[in-house]
């Protein structure tokens, strides 16, 4: 065959690829087109298909047959998918969105910043801060009360601020203490503060700080032997630090008093003379500034009756004392109108086993100065009673009727002129006896959404002017002091609850209709 034979009938042949392969078939070349036809501008596929990235039969684009004919304009704009404007409602969903997620930014930020500052206040219930020691007074041969001070926070932290408004709500919850570490043994104890003294309240209330409760606290603190913290305090001076976390609120006594309670008696051994100072200055002195303490009328303050045991004499701080003529001692006569009494007994000379003879002051200590304080600004309301060990002189069970009854007949005296009380049911949390002895803890600000329940549980109907409460005893003091008055407390499940009440105060309340009348139908025992 020639060869341009051989070209021609090659040029006629249509190519086909192999079997099985999925390309598309080429058609031959077209000859060149003679110079002056038009050239369609439209782009040339085979068999009239467009090359796609969807599978076949799923275009999204108008197949137009190559006529090889140019396309006007209003046919390419026909082809042209029409755009769509955003609808009103997809503006305004799109603003809420941003909107929303800058207001979640702005409160997580907030968060973050609140938490930083609650913990690093001065006084805070996460960590042990640093307070400075301004003062360290020697009151006894044995006690001291420790005078400490927030640390002044960098400018621009708001941590001084949440520090003074958690002191604030402390004082006016009632019952609280903190946490002081010992930075060697890596131990912890805790510690009442003393209520800040009238002159300071004054000072800091004439300078702008408030209802004057700054952050300085007082603590009453006395060196036990082989006592590890009281060791360490004792040997602290002034300018050094210490390390203080909480505060830990306690038992509301507004709230157990009710609407119906009279009467706190408070059982105190040693510095456990702190809490019923506390207490006596939430129930006395807010009442007096009109605040609203436990429901009651204004004027019908309770009353606060401490009787407080020391082993020596030299601790009965605010106590009198005189030195009869002769060098004998005399003692007031008790009776059961006047049962709270100043001692006049001499002062026994000091004990050997003591460091008394190493004591000497000239000033009155200041916390026998608050105790003379309370006695002068709340007459009749504010009671107290020493009882010293080295006299011979102990806290007993007459002793606890004797003021017991004197309490119940008075309460019973003005009954007339006061509501009707209904008895406790027993499914109260803040007046049932049975309910306090499972009690898990002392922490009554954790309970605050529990209603009383002796009203809704009264099987007849109550009076319109019915109150509900219950008189309070609290005995705080060493754990042997309230096991010895008042029954040890009681672990379970990890928790120390209040337990039965036991020892004396067990079998004062047990007399039921004896000696005490109806002593044990409205007295609460707590347990600090």
């Amino acid at each position: 065959m020639s060869p341009s034979l051989t070209i021609r009938c090659a040029g006629r042949t249509i190519p086909r690829l192999l079997p099985g392969s999925q390309a598309f078939r080429l058609r031959p070349l077209q000859q060149a087109s003679p110079r002056g036809w038009p050239l369609s501008k439209t782009p040339y596929f085979p068999y009239g298909r467009r090359f796609s990235s969807l599978p076949p039969g799923q275009s999204n684009e108008t197949q137009v047959p190559p006529t090889g004919e140019p396309q006007t304009a209003q046919q390419q704009q026909q082809q042209q998918p029409p755009k769509q404007r955003p609808s009103w409602r997809t503006w305004v969903l799109f603003n809420l969105a941003g909107l929303s997620g800058v207001f979640v930014v702005a409160v997580v930020l907030k968060s973050i910043n609140s938490q930083d500052g609650a913990k690093n206040a001065p006084l805070n219930t996460t960590s042990f801060s640093p307070f400075t020691i301004t003062a360290k007074e020697q009151v006894s041969p044995t006690a001291f009360v420790l005078s400490v001070r927030a640390e002044r926070q960098k400018p621009g932290r708001d941590g001084e601020g949440a520090s003074l408004l958690l002191l604030r709500r402390s004082w006016d919850h009632g019952l609280w203490s903190v946490e002081i570490k010992q930075p060697q043994l890596q131990i912890a104890r805790r510690y009442t503060p003393l209520p800040p003294l009238e002159e300071e309240r004054e000072e800091a209330v004439g300078s702008g700080d408030g209802d004057g409760e700054g952050e300085e606290l007082r603590f009453l603190i006395r060196k036990v032997d082989g006592g590890e913290m009281s060791t360490y305090l004792s040997k602290l001076h002034v300018g050094e630090k210490i390390w203080l976390r909480g505060p830990h609120l306690g038992f509301d006594v507004a709230r157990r008093l009710g609407d119906a309670g009279r009467h706190i008696v408070f059982l105190a051994g040693g510095t456990g003379i702190a809490p019923a100072l506390q207490v006596a200055r939430r129930v006395l002195e807010d009442h007096g500034s009109g605040a609203d303490i436990s429901g009651q009328k204004k004027g019908e303050k309770p009353t606060v009756s401490i009787l407080w045991a020391n082993r020596y004499a030299a601790d009965a701080l605010g106590r009198q004392q005189q030195r009869h003529p002769q060098g004998s001692s005399t003692s007031s006569v008790r009776s059961p109108s006047t049962w709270f009494w100043h001692s006049t007994t001499q002062t026994p000379a000091p004990s050997p086993t003591t460091d008394q003879h190493t004591f000497q002051t000239t000033a009155e200590p200041t916390l026998a100065h608050q105790i003379r304080e309370l006695q002068l600004k709340h007459p009749g309301h504010f009671r107290i009673s020493y009882f010293v060990d080295e006299e011979r002189h102990f806290i007993e069970e007459q002793d606890l009727h004797l003021v017991l009854t004197d309490l119940s007949s008075s309460s019973s005296s003005s009954s007339s002129s006061s509501t009707p009380v209904l008895p406790a049911s027993p499914s109260c949390t803040w007046h049932s006896p049975a309910q306090l002895v499972a009690l898990p803890d002392d922490n009554d600000a954790g309970r605050r959404a529990s209603p009383c329940a002796c009203l809704r549980d009264n099987p007849s109907p109550a009076p319109a002017q019915a109150g509900t409460g219950a008189d309070l005893i609290c005995v705080s003091g060493p754990d042997g002091f309230v096991a010895a008055y008042a029954g040890p407390k009681r672990w379970f499940g990890g928790t120390e609850r209040q337990g039965p009440v036991r020892g004396v105060l067990g079998q004062v309340m047990q007399d039921g209709g004896g000696k005490t009348g109806r002593l044990g139908q409205n007295w609460l025992v707590l347990k600090l």
